[in-house]
């Protein structure tokens, strides 16, 4: 009878350190929190950001969102999946797993940033592009109650003349956001270096009593 009330064992499958530190109440360590706290906020900029508007066209400051364009619909990938591979990378039993994952988003958060910025310095030709004319006649065709021909024709010759993209703050919020996922990612770095010392494997909860040596 005693068997029943036998507390269940630890899953013989979880890593010693990960088991730990899923059920230490250590702080954690700075470079732990730091690394959470800027790629959650990357992440979720990244999302938002690819959600709203990069940019207004002339003539009729037809709206461009970030999904309209591939590059969009790319980073807002990325900002899920690092969203994703950060919890993933906290459950991970090794460094060195943990340390690929960490590279990987950082990685990423570059490449983010990258692609939202090479938009920015090429806005005219990028949101101007003949896909983002027929897609913005479309729009307007529709709103106007003409002809698809007839403006697309008209957006034609406006495009042959000077104009300005103006450029919008969701352009800019997916640079920033990719930024600080490369940051968080460079932080993750070094915290799963930091977790494969006999010293961090005290501040996990390796001395049992939940308090940081």
């Amino acid at each position: 009878m005693r068997r029943c009330f036998h507390p269940p064992e630890a899953d013989a499958t979880l890593q010693p350190d990960m088991a730990r530190e899923i059920v230490s109440t250590a702080r954690p360590s700075m470079p732990r929190l730091a690394g959470f706290l800027t790629l959650t906020t990357g992440g979720l900029m990244l999302s938002l950001g690819s959600l709203m508007t990069w940019a207004k066209v002339p003539p009729f400051d037809t709206p461009t969102r970030g999904t309209d364009l591939w590059e969009g619909i790319v980073t807002l990938a990325i900002g899920v999946a690092v969203l994703v591979g950060m919890v993933t990378m906290r459950l991970m039993g090794t460094a060195s797993a943990r340390r690929a994952m960490a590279v990987a988003i950082l990685a990423l958060g570059l490449s983010a940033a990258a692609i939202a910025a090479a938009d920015a310095v090429r806005g005219n030709a990028r949101f101007t592009s003949p896909g983002q004319r027929d897609r913005i006649a479309r729009e307007l065709a529709a709103e106007l109650h003409l002809p698809y021909e007839e403006v697309r024709s008209r957006l034609a010759v406006v495009y042959e003349q000077r104009f300005h993209v103006s450029l919008r703050p969701g352009l800019f919020v997916v640079v920033a956001g990719g930024l600080l996922v490369a940051a968080g990612g460079a932080l993750s770095v070094a915290w799963a270096a930091r977790s494969s010392t006999p010293h961090a494997d005290r501040e996990i909860g390796g001395s049992g009593d939940g308090v940081r040596s």
